[in-house]
This record gives C-alpha cells, sequence and structure tokens, in this order.
C-alpha cells in the first residue's frame, strides 16, 4: 500500500500537469493573439497615452494637452505615429500602467515629431503582464484549494483561462492587464485574511494590490473598496470589534489609500470629476465627437429597453471574443452558449446567498458577489443617467470585470463542491461537461477569428 506522504505527492504531480496544461493553453492563445490579431480596439488611445507619457514624462499628465496619435507609416519593424491634430485622448485614466509602458521603452521619436513605436513588444510586455497574473492565481488555487481532485483544480484553471476576451486583452497594450495583476495579488491578501492571517504580509498584499489597481483603473479600485467594505461590515458583526483596521498591520494600508485618495483629489480639483470625460476637458471638443448624439437623432429609449440593452451588452462581452470585425461577432453571438461562462458568477452568487440564509461563517463569497454586481450597477447608473446629456450608448461591457473572474472560479470551486457530496457522480459529469464547453467554445471562437480574416 502506497503511504500518504506518497498519495499526497502523487496528487501533487497531477495537480501541476492540470494548472501547466492551462498555462499552456493561456500562453498558445496569446501567441495566436499576437501573431494573427492586432490588438484590442481602443489599443491605439492607450498607445497615444504612452507617446505621451514617454515625451513629456511627467508624474500626473495635463489630460486636456492628451492629444491622440495616428498611424503615420512604418519604419523598419516599427511603426510611425503622428500627432492627430485637433483630437484630446479620452482615456483619462490613472497614469501607473502608462508610466509602466514608458519607463520599460520601445518608443523613440524623429526630429520631425513623429513617433517610432515598437508595438509587438509593447504587446509582448503586456503579454508578460497578464500571464503573470495568471501564474499567480494559479499558485493561489493550487496551495489554497483544499481539495486534491484534480477535476476540481480543472474546472477553477479553466474557468480562468477560457474566458474569451481575457488573452486577447492580455496581448493587446491595455491597461486591464494591471489592472488584473493588481487584482489578484489583491485577492492574494483576502485568501490570508479567511485563513486568519492577520499580520504584516496579509495587508501588504492588500495594501499593495490596491494601490497598484487603484492608480490604474478606477473600476478596479471600486471592485476593491466594495469587497473590503463588506468584509468589515461582516468582521464587525461577527467579532463585535474594528479589529482589522486596529491591527499594526494596517498602518500599512493606510498610506496606500492615502496615495490614491491623493490623486483622486487632486483629479477632482483639477478637472471638476474623479475621472474626467472628454466634456470636462473641453465641451466644444466632445459636441463633435463620437461619444455625444443630438437629441433629434437618438434612439428614444425606455427605462425597461435600456435595462435589456444594458444586460445584453454585459452578457455578450463576458462570454464572447470581440474584436473590430462587427460582422463576425455579430453571426457567431449565441446567447444560450455563452451562458456557459456565466456559470462561475452564478454559483458565486448562490454560495453567497445560502451562506446568508445559513448564516454560515464564510467571510469572501459575499465581499466577491458585491464587489462584481456592484460595479455592474454603478455602471448601469451612471452610464442611465448619462444618456440624456450625450445620447451615448456605449459602456455596456463586461471587460471592465474581467480581473474578478479568479475570485468567482475560486469561490465557486471552493464552496460548491459539498453540494454535490451526496451525488458525487453527477458532479463530476457536470464539471467535464462544463470544462469542455468552455474549452470548445473558446478556442473554436477563437481559431475562427484567426482563419476567416486570413482566407479573405
Amino acid at each position: 500500500m502506497e503511504t500518504q506522504t506518497a498519495v499526497v505527492r502523487k496528487a501533487g504531480r497531477s495537480l501541476l500537469w492540470v494548472y501547466g496544461a492551462a498555462l499552456l493553453y493561456f500562453l498558445l492563445k496569446q501567441v495566436c493573439c499576437l501573431a494573427f490579431m492586432d490588438g484590442f480596439a481602443d489599443q491605439g488611445n492607450h498607445l497615444s497615452y504612452v507617446i505621451y507619457l514617454t515625451r513629456y514624462p511627467t508624474l500626473l499628465p495635463d489630460f486636456r494637452s492628451m492629444t491622440l496619435y495616428n498611424w503615420a507609416g512604418v519604419l523598419g519593424n516599427c511603426t510611425l505615429y503622428d500627432v492627430y491634430q485637433g483630437t484630446i485622448n479620452n482615456m483619462t485614466h490613472p497614469p501607473l500602467y502608462y508610466h509602466l509602458m514608458a519607463l520599460l521603452g520601445g518608443i523613440d521619436f524623429l526630429p520631425d515629431g513623429r513617433a517610432i513605436v515598437d508595438v509587438m513588444r509593447l504587446r509582448i510586455l503586456n503579454t508578460g503582464l497578464s500571464f503573470s497574473a495568471i501564474l499567480l492565481a494559479f499558485y493561489l488555487g493550487y496551495t489554497r484549494i483544499k481539495s486534491r481532485s484534480p477535476l476540481i483544480h480543472t474546472l477553477y484553471a479553466f474557468a480562468i483561462v477560457t474566458l474569451p476576451m481575457l488573452a486577447f486583452l492580455g496581448s493587446s497594450i491595455n491597461n486591464d492587464n494591471l489592472a488584473l495583476l493588481a487584482l489578484v495579488i489583491f485577492f492574494a491578501g483576502l485568501l490570508r485574511y479567511e485563513e486568519e492571517k492577520l499580520d504584516w504580509k496579509t495587508y501588504t498584499l492588500i495594501g499593495v494590490g490596491f494601490l497598484i489597481g487603484g492608480l490604474t483603473k478606477l473600476t478596479t479600485a471600486l471592485m476593491c473598496l466594495l469587497m473590503l467594505g463588506t468584509i468589515l461590515i461582516l468582521d464587525i458583526i461577527r467579532t463585535k470589534s474594528l479589529r482589522l483596521i486596529l491591527k499594526r498591520g494596517f498602518l500599512i494600508v493606510l498610506p496606500c489609500f492615502l496615495i490614491f485618495l491623493a490623486y483622486e483629489l487632486w483629479v477632482r480639483k483639477t478637472y471638476g470629476s474623479w475621472q474626467p470625460s472628454l466634456y470636462n476637458l473641453d465641451p466644444e471638443y466632445f459636441y463633435r465627437t463620437e461619444f455625444y448624439t443630438p437629441p433629434d437623432q437618438r434612439l428614444p429609449l425606455t427605462f425597461l429597453q435600456y435595462v435589456r440593452r444594458f444586460a445584453e451588452g454585459i452578457g455578450h462581452t463576458w462570454s464572447s471574443l470581440y474584436t473590430d470585425n462587427a460582422g463576425l461577432n455579430a453571426k457567431m453571438h449565441n446567447g444560450l452558449l455563452g451562458l456557459v461562462y456565466w456559470v462561475p458568477v452564478a454559483l458565486t452568487a448562490f454560495a453567497a446567498v445560502r451562506g446568508l440564509i445559513k448564516k454560515t461563517k464564510d467571510p469572501l463569497a459575499l465581499p466577491v458577489t458585491v464587489g462584481f454586481f456592484g460595479v455592474i450597477a454603478y455602471h448601469f447608473y451612471s452610464n442611465w443617467t448619462g444618456y440624456p446629456i450625450s445620447g451615448y450608448l456605449g459602456g455596456c461591457q463586461a471587460r471592465y470585470y474581467l480581473a474578478m473572474i479568479v475570485p468567482l472560479a475560486y469561490i465557486m470551486c471552493t464552496r460548491i463542491p459539498p453540494l454535490f457530496e451526496k451525488r458525487k457522480r453527477v458532479g463530476q459529469v457536470l464539471a467535464v461537461l462544463l470544462i469542455a464547453a468552455w474549452i470548445v467554445l473558446d478556442g473554436g471562437r477563437l481559431l475562427i477569428h484567426v482563419a476567416l480574416p486570413a482566407m479573405h
């Protein structure tokens, strides 16, 4: 008979094969996107931000003077970009990601002012960011998911890597990639909190993850704040104390919040908004852009019609690989099949509700659910209230929430398995079918996006 130690080692090797296969799958997707796809639609706007900070290396950017750069030709293996006169870049995100890209290089300038950009180098750097985030997420799964069943770990790993847009964005010049890494670091701190490890390591991971995410993307900051706020409330109810903020380790987190708050107060004072829009920067220019539709040209929408449009937009973009090929995306859209990618969301929400009803001690299921749906609710509210002003129907994209797939997958794989204890075989069959559906739909969609344009 095998000793218990030998069994544990064998199980550990099996899990390494699982995570290795998932990493290889994700890496092959990224290589495919790098080789055959041009990057996400707003890559040029993000690149313009990086060019601006390379040319004017200031700590806090002047968003009013940040113009777009337009394609201007090819020089060897690099691409030429020139200032697109009379434009303002609508990318007014916090500057950390763009400073990082500018620091890592790949951009130079000709005497006439045109920028020489090694676009592929910048895309590969972004691939490194997103791949590092997935690697850390897998480390968390390997060390924290108590079940040694390879099927549970396969479910966790492929719930993450088969989310269609993740590898595509991960191989594009996009601040979502640093936001993904930041949220995984932040979540690592939350997992230590769940284990009652209230030490300096826990607070450092939470603080650093929040600061990187907050100075990269406000959506990420909001998700982190919602999760932290929910955790604090639940902890106060459970312990009848303020132990989380009275710990010495909280002194590590506090400066991280203050730095983020200082940046936001500066933005608010300078531009009159927590994240300035084109209207805040230049109202006259805003009325000439695609982000404004005159009242007589707007599509009349009732509240229920808007709810349906918003829900369809979020549902489609969470479960689809959407590129600038609108015709192909429309043909490949299938709402029913896309529901398989919402399983981690649904099961996490179910675990949160179940914990509330049964009053079980579950420090993470509810915070993760609040973090995900809270940001969706915020976007819904801001888009609906902004529609009468601008007539703009954009912003219904799930890519803002893609980073949440890591905590969603983790909660799914740690809270749901006990539900199948009495019907173990049924649970195993459902898990295998779900993983197969994720891989077939995701991989098939990517291959079609690569193959069809190449055939024309």
